[in-house]
């Protein structure tokens, strides 16, 4: 059971635990955007995205969507436990097959992005990471009729760049996510919209030289973590 400031999360069943990946992306996501009519959190699992989102933007309806079972029955059980149960509506299926979402809604996903061929021993959730379940160029055309936020490998940015123009999506903010000062950038928070703007370019380092959060971690993530 993992405990932040306004909710608990249970991930026992669900094929993709609680990370520091998901956290960035909820706290990070929609930050200082005008609120949508409808956010979605693409491939939930155990609701940790929905639920900070929540939290986060007060009265704006939300939708969890993920194709495995298990997973739901821990984002069910966690969205029923929190204060935010009212605006969390859960959907198991195949986010590509849903019918046409509103204009203008805000996709959030954390995606599967691994493209060995060799499984895991844990089937569930090495399918739950290959890139297979969900096609990056899949996810961005599906979400080309609002935004998309999502968190990355900083290797796929080219790719991700090239796919959002195809769609004729355009960069809006791009944080490089780095471990630690010295090590370059592990991850991208990037988020993606049909208007073009100037894009906002940052960089998050993890972890300050005494091995504790780094400032602009523990800024980022202050309404969560306990």
């Amino acid at each position: 059971m993992f405990r932040f400031r306004r909710f608990s999360v249970d991930d026992g069943r669900s094929a993709m635990k609680v990370g520091t990946d998901g956290v960035l992306l909820g706290a990070w996501a929609l930050e200082g955007a005008p609120a949508p009519p409808l956010v979605v959190d693409v491939g939930c699992g155990c609701g940790l995205i929905a639920l900070m989102l929540a939290q986060r933007l007060p009265g704006v309806p939300i939708e969890a969507v993920d194709i495995d079972a298990p997973s739901l029955e821990d984002a069910r059980a966690n969205v029923a436990a929190s204060p935010f149960a009212g605006r969390i509506a859960l959907r198991e299926g195949d986010f590509l097959s849903l019918p046409p979402f509103p204009e203008g809604t805000a996709f959030v996903c954390n995606p599967p992005f691994y493209t060995e061929d060799t499984l895991a021993p844990d089937v569930r959730r090495a399918a739950a990471r290959n890139s297979r379940a969900l096609p990056l160029e899949d996810l961005v055309g599906r979400a080309s009729c609002g935004t998309l936020s999502l968190v990355l490998p900083a290797a796929l940015e080219g790719e991700l760049l090239a796919l959002a123009h195809a769609e004729g999506l355009h960069l809006r903010r791009l944080c490089r996510v780095r471990t630690t000062e010295r090590k370059p950038p592990k991850r991208i928070l990037a988020e993606l919209g049909a208007e073009a703007a100037e894009p906002h370019f940052s960089e998050l380092v993890l972890t300050a030289p005494g091995g504790q959060r780094s400032e602009s971690y523990a800024a980022l993530c202050r309404d969560f973590y306990l």
